[in-house]
């Protein structure tokens, strides 16, 4: 299981311009109104919890940008905390 992810609706996550030619061909099968579930890896898994159902990928800087400024993604200061604090 993934230390953290956030579940975002798939048409938001869509608006990334990079999205349609880099998506897997499940994800292309899933509704707008479905979540995909953003990890601390910026990957996009289908099910966080079994870490299974990989829907995207991409580990490009304009990804980066993408779920930083416009889904406003980051790992919240406690659990990223944590994660140090046991290293």
């Amino acid at each position: 299981m993934k230390s953290y992810s956030k579940a975002y609706p798939l048409a938001e996550l869509r608006r990334f311009p990079g999205w349609a030619a880099a998506a897997t061909p499940a994800e292309r099968a899933l509704a707008d109104e479905e979540f995909g579930y953003l990890g601390e890896d910026l990957v996009v898994l289908a099910d966080p919890i079994r870490e299974e159902g990989v829907l995207f990928s991409e580990g490009t800087p304009e990804w980066r940008e993408f779920c930083a400024s416009v889904l406003g993604f980051e790992v919240p200061f406690d659990l990223a905390r944590a994660e140090t604090d046991q290293a």
